[in-house]
């Protein structure tokens, strides 16, 4: 991908890509705050922010109205790592939305009203996705097992209803002020707008807004290296028994996520992987079985999971997720099996790569660890793979000692 980097005074990171295609602009402002940046008892407040984004700023009370009043469409997400916000117009409304994205960032309209109203919404969000769902409490489970000192301990939701009904507008003000500001932004211009224009609009609507505060340094407790197997047997809202197993990977930054994900897509990714052909079609130990890996920028999460059919025990199911990951260690996979998966995860990649949202969405990523270079050469780093880059990988972070292991029951 071709894009320009510039950076204002305030401190805000500038990204432009130009697609002349389009009609349309996009603005991906990413603020370098997540859940991981949340204190123990105030847990849950990064999302809760997310929400209080679309409450209102001073000088535009009804966000939501003008931008579909300019024909466009927003959205926003949160994660243990970053807070990120997108907006959507034609082209001809381009300054509608450096206006409304600058206006939030200016200056929020705080109030008890607009807490009270997003705080209630946030609990019945935790209710419905976490008490009422299948595998609910899941995030809580793995992350309270796998880590016990750096703040990944809790889910992005957050850990309890209770720290985000204890929210007062004090603490959500001091949150703001911390965190949502230019110097602790990053914002990417993709579509038809040329350079020219989004230096000009960025400097208008951004560049008088006060630096405010420092650049999130992103320091955390150091989790000590885990050096014995943890369990926990639970109950959760499903119809089956279950048994899932959780690894920590290191951090995104140090470019390893490809061999993750091929190993994951060699070991359980599709119907041909052993997972499903062996324990699902030939055994029948598991009804549905899959292997992923999550990205995370402090530290990810490699897993591997089995629904168990009626009458097998949970410990068969772990032993058969053992032998699995055993042979990841010990035997080499195919150069065509790789090659496979390989081929799976590109196009994937390039799927994703099609949507002008997705390729802003990634700059800003990448800009936010100090990696734009990387940007676009995620095929690149997945053709490097070999295969006893996959086993020595496995050997090293899929070894009994760092599993943790999750026994689920339907709950009575």
């Amino acid at each position: 991908m071709e894009f320009t980097r510039f950076e204002l005074d305030n401190g805000l990171r500038v990204i432009h890509h130009q697609d002349p295609h389009s009609q349309t602009v996009i603005l991906n402002i990413l603020y370098n705050v997540g859940a991981r940046d949340e204190e123990a008892d105030k847990t849950g407040f990064a999302h809760l922010f997310e929400h209080l984004m679309f409450g209102g700023s001073v000088n535009i009370p009804q966000y939501d109205k003008v931008v579909e009043e300019a024909g466009g469409s927003n959205n926003a997400y949160t994660s243990n790592d970053i807070t990120n916000y997108h907006i959507s117009v034609p082209l001809e409304n381009a300054e509608t939305a450096f206006w409304l994205e600058s206006d939030r960032m200016l200056q929020l309209d705080f109030s008890q009203e607009s807490l009270d109203v997003q705080r209630g919404v946030v609990v019945e969000e935790f209710k419905q996705r976490c008490h009422n769902a299948p595998f609910g409490m899941l995030w809580h489970h793995v992350r309270g097992l796998a880590y016990k000192v750096h703040p990944y301990r809790w889910p992005t939701i957050g850990l309890v209803t209770e720290h985000i009904e204890r929210a007062r507008l004090e603490d959500v003000e001091a949150f703001y002020y911390r965190f949502y500001h230019p110097n602790n932004a990053i914002l990417c211009v993709t579509g038809a707008l040329s350079l020219e224009e989004t230096k000009a609009l960025s400097e208008k609507w951004f560049g008088s807004i006060d630096r405010k505060g420092e650049r999130n340094a992103n320091r955390y407790p150091d989790e000590p290296i885990q050096t014995e197997s943890r369990s926990l047997a639970t109950e959760d809202l499903l119809p089956q028994d279950a048994v899932l197993m959780a690894f920590r990977t290191p951090a995104y930054a140090e470019l390893d996520w490809p061999v993750a994900g091929l190993l994951a897509d060699i070991c359980g990714g599709s119907e041909t992987s052993p997972l499903h052909v062996e324990l699902v079609k030939e055994q029948g130990l598991f009804a549905s079985a899959e292997a992923f890996h999550m990205k995370g920028l402090s530290e990810g999460l490699w897993m591997i999971y089995g629904i168990l059919n009626d009458g097998r025990t949970h410990e068969e199911g772990e032993a058969a997720l053992r032998g699995i990951l055993d042979r990841c260690s010990t035997d080499i996979p195919s150069e065509e099996r790789l090659v496979r998966c390989r081929n799976m995860a590109t196009t994937r990649l390039l799927f994703e790569e099609t949507n002008p949202m997705n390729r802003a969405q990634k700059l800003c990523y990448y800009e936010n660890i100090g990696l734009l270079e990387h940007s676009g050469k995620e095929a690149a780093l997945l053709d490097a793979v070999n295969t006893s880059q996959l086993t020595q990988w496995a050997s090293e972070f899929l070894s009994p000692e760092k599993s943790n292991v999750i026994y689920y029951s339907p709950r009575a």
